[in-house]
């Protein structure tokens, strides 16, 4: 229904009233003679505007239409379960009869006030005239279901019957949790304090930010929020929708996932002890035989434990802190974390006899992290490599002292122990990846028995 309509529906109601209470007050006239020497006409206008404002004519034309009124408000009020008849009394005068000014609703936060809640528009619907501030948008539904949007800054006069659906609160908005209490996939009760988001509606299009407009808004961002979101008001809609997110990333991890994280510090604390484990073993040999010195692979490392690396961990909230925003934008929502808050554990007592666990398990998994085991393995090739150049050669020189070789034909044969040694090193190594000084090792020991060989008189030595 358009607002002219009500103009004219009135325009029709005043004559037609009008000559009414004229008939009411004729019919009521009572006979008398006119008076001599007096005008016919003045005399009978004066005594129909008398008959007029009488108390029988008032009580006569007023009375039906006030019985008629209060049985439409109640008959309305009982329809749409008004808290009182005067709202329906007031919709009636302004909106039927128009003998009031239309009804108007302005719109400034999400959050009504008293008086905007007793609102014709807002408990019986249009007609009337709704006028959104700058920095709120509004979603009204037609009896067909079909919606109307109401942009920020724009005044819109709803048909008949619409209804408010949802307001919209433009400005950025910070949430922020004091406590969410949830339990690991374990059992374990865990409390996250102070965590705080920040978001507003998406604003996917580049339109310019001016004072008359400047929250920009985008028709499909309001019918997502409006038809696919939680019920309510949006703001907090969008609190336990958060809440709700972190309850489900913890409930899907254990205890330990989330505790026992390892990580740059404690891999290099624990290479550095093995590193002086290590050394202390081998300062203080014991008898070993030949054959340990000669073998070149060590035991195959241990399994990593079924835990987290704290970086691992870290990547886990920041991908949940980038993923969420994203599923959120889809659904026309900026979303920002600010911070993820604090994590503390509600189980005392749970805590205490779990204490040695945990610290045994960060101990395993420093211990069989592939990393740490990595430089244990390259330390202990290394120091076995030192300890054979250190032992073979000595042993084997005492060896070929005790026989009638030539001390020539000795060192010729030292070196080739030594090539023999340093070649089996580079065996673990790619042909890319040999260290410099272990290929210049190789390259000296050559030419050294390649001049040898010349000076015998044999053939050129080609190293293995």
């Amino acid at each position: 229904m358009r607002l002219s309509d009500t103009r004219l529906r009135l325009l029709l109601l005043l004559p037609l009233g009008l000559c009414l209470w004229l008939g009411v007050a004729w019919i009521n006239l009572p006979p008398a003679p006119l008076g001599a020497g007096r005008d016919p006409l003045h005399q009978v206008i004066n005594l129909l505007v008398r008959s007029m404002f009488s108390l029988p004519v008032l009580v006569t034309l007023f009375l039906p239409f006030w019985l008629g009124l209060e049985w439409a408000a109640h008959y309305q009020s009982e329809i749409f379960t008004l808290p009182h008849p005067g709202i329906s009394r007031q919709f009636l005068l302004q909106v039927s009869l128009g003998l009031l000014p239309q009804p108007k609703l302005d719109l400034h936060s999400e959050q009504l006030s008293a008086s905007q809640q007793q609102n014709p528009i807002l408990l019986i619907g249009g007609p009337g005239q709704v006028n959104c501030s700058a920095e709120v948008a509004a979603v009204f539904e037609r009896p067909n279901g079909r919606p109307r949007f109401i942009l920020p800054g724009t005044s819109v006069t709803i048909e008949r019957f619409e209804r408010l659906r949802r307001i919209f609160d433009l400005r950025d908005h910070e949430l922020q949790y004091d406590e969410i209490q949830t339990r690991s996939r374990d059992g374990i009760r865990i409390l996250l304090q102070d965590v705080r988001v920040l978001f507003s509606i998406w604003r996917r299009f580049p339109q310019p930010h001016t004072l008359q407009n400047p929250y920009p808004t985008y028709r499909q961002n309001l019918y997502w929020l409006t038809y696919r979101q939680l019920p309510g008001p949006w703001v907090e809609g969008m609190r336990r929708l958060v809440a709700r997110e972190l309850q489900n990333q913890i409930r899907s991890r254990p205890f330990g996932e989330l505790v026992a994280g390892v990580g740059q510090a404690e891999i290099r604390q624990q290479a550095e002890r093995q590193r002086q484990i290590t050394n202390l073993q081998w300062a203080n040999p014991l008898e070993r035989p030949l054959r340990f010195i000669y073998t070149p692979n060590l035991p195959p490392p241990l399994s990593i434990a079924n835990r987290w690396l704290r970086p691992q961990l870290t990547q886990f909230f920041d991908d949940f802190a980038d993923q969420f925003p994203r599923l959120a934008r889809n659904q026309g929502i900026r979303l920002e974390w600010i911070n993820v808050g604090a994590w503390n554990i509600l189980e005392p007592i749970v805590w205490e006899q779990h204490l040695e666990t945990l610290k045994l398990a960060r101990e395993n998994l420093r211990l069989g992290s592939e990393r740490v085991l990595q430089e244990w393995r390259e330390q202990n090739l290394d120091q076995a490599l030192a300890q054979r150049l250190r032992e073979v050669p000595i042993l084997a020189f005492f060896a070929l002292n005790q026989g009638s070789h030539d001390i020539e034909k000795s060192i010729f044969d030292l070196l080739r122990i030594y090539q023999g040694i340093l070649s089996e090193a580079a065996m673990d190594y790619n042909p890319q990846e040999i260290p410099p000084r272990l290929r210049n090792a190789l390259e000296e020991i050559e030419q050294c028995l390649n001049t040898y060989m010349q000076q015998q008189g044999k053939a050129r030595f080609y190293s293995p």
